[in-house]
C-alpha cells in the first residue's frame, strides 16, 4: 500500500519568513556557526526571560476561565508554556539536553513570531512539540526551533559533506546539541540526493512471536526523494520476520536492499534501520543502476 499522503510531513509555508527571523536572531547574538546554539544568548538578545519551571498559582489567576482549565487539564504533559504578555516562557527541568534544547527553541519561536501575538498564552505537551503538530502556530513554532538549533543553510552544507548513514545523524546530532530523530528529519530534508525517513511506532497488537507490532507514524523526504519517488510502496505495518524488524531483535542498526514498487514499476533502494528504544528509524536510498554506473567508468 503507497504511503498516505497525509503521513508526508512538510514544512509551513511561512518558511522563508521563519528562516529569515532564526537567521536574524543568530547574527544579532553573534552565534553564527557557534554550535551548539547557544540558546540562552538568544533568548537575552530577544529579551525574553526563561523560567526552569512551570508557572505558579498566581500565573494561573491571570488567565481566562477557558484557559486555567486547561491548563489544568493538561499539566501533567506540559512541556513548555510561552506567556506573550511578559515575555516569559516556563519550561520545567528536563535531563534530556536534545529535548530541552527543542522545547526552548520552540518556546523562542511563539515570542519573537510577530504573528503569533494573537494568543496570549501557549501551552505545549508532546502533540504540539514533534513534526506531527496540527495548529498552524506550532507548526510554525517547531520548524523555527529546528531552524535555530541547525543554523538553516549552515547544517545543509555539513549534511552534504558525508555519505548518508546512521553514523553521521548521531555525530551531526551530537554537534548540534540536537536528538538523534530531529537531526534524522533535518538530514533528510536538506540532502540533495534522493533520501527518505520512515518511522514507525509500536501499536496494540502483538505478533507471533509476542512482540508489538509497529505501524508507520511519519515519514520525509528530500526533494530529490519527494519529486520522484513520492508514490513509493512502502510497509505501513510490520510484523515479525520483517528484515527491517532486524534492528529491535538486535538493537543495533541493519541494512540491506530491496526492491519497492513506484508508481508500479519496480526499483532498487538501499535501506538502514535502526531502534531507539521505543521507536523504529528507515532511512531509505535509491541505489544507482549499475549499467549507468559501468557507463561513467568505461568513459573515465
Amino acid at each position: 500500500m503507497a504511503l498516505p499522503r497525509q503521513k508526508i510531513a512538510a514544512r509551513p509555508e511561512s518558511e522563508s519568513e521563519l528562516s529569515e527571523l532564526s537567521r536574524k536572531l543568530i547574527r544579532a547574538a553573534d552565534a553564527v556557526s557557534v554550535l551548539p546554539t547557544p540558546i540562552d544568548r538568544l533568548f537575552e538578545v530577544a529579551k525574553i526571560t526563561n523560567i526552569e519551571a512551570l508557572p505558579d498559582e498566581a500565573f494561573l489567576r491571570t488567565l481566562s476561565e477557558k484557559a486555567r482549565s486547561s491548563f489544568v487539564t493538561a499539566w501533567q504533559k506540559l512541556r513548555g508554556v510561552a506567556d506573550l504578555r511578559t515575555k516569559t516562557v516556563y519550561i520545567p527541568p528536563e535531563r534530556n539536553t536534545g529535548r530541552k534544547l527543542f522545547v526552548k527553541a520552540h518556546e523562542l519561536g511563539h515570542q519573537v513570531i510577530p504573528w503569533h501575538k494573537i494568543d496570549p498564552a501557549y501551552l505545549d505537551d508532546n502533540e504540539t512539540l514533534g513534526p506531527h503538530a496540527t495548529g498552524i502556530f506550532e507548526h510554525e513554532a517547531n520548524f523555527f526551533g529546528a531552524e535555530t538549533i541547525f543554523q538553516g543553510k549552515n547544517f545543509r552544507l555539513l549534511a552534504r559533506d558525508y555519505q548518508p548513514s546512521v553514523g553521521t545523524i548521531f555525530s551531526l546530532a551530537d554537534r548540534h546539541g540536537a536528538s538523534k530523530q530531529a537531526t534524522a528529519w533535518r538530514y533528510v530534508e536538506e540532502q540533495d540526493e534522493a533520501l527518505a525517513l520512515l518511522q514507525y511506532y509500536p501499536g496494540n497488537a502483538i505478533d507471533e512471536a509476542g512482540n508489538r507490532v509497529l505501524y508507520i507514524w511519519r515519514s520525509v523526504g528530500s526533494p530529490a526523494f519527494s519529486a520522484k519517488f513520492s508514490a513509493i510502496d512502502v510497509p505501513e505495518v510490520l510484523r515479525i520476520g520483517h528484515p527491517w524488524l532486524a534492528a529491535r531483535e538486535k538493537e543495533q542498526g541493519v541494512d540491506g536492499n530491496d526492491n519497492f514498487l513506484v508508481d508500479g514499476h519496480p526499483a532498487v533502494f538501499q535501506w538502514i534501520a535502526w531502534w531507539n528504544s521505543y521507536t523504529l528509524f528507515v532511512l531509505l536510498r535509491r541505489k544507482p543502476m549499475l549499467s549507468v554506473v559501468g557507463g561513467i567508468l568505461r568513459r573515465s
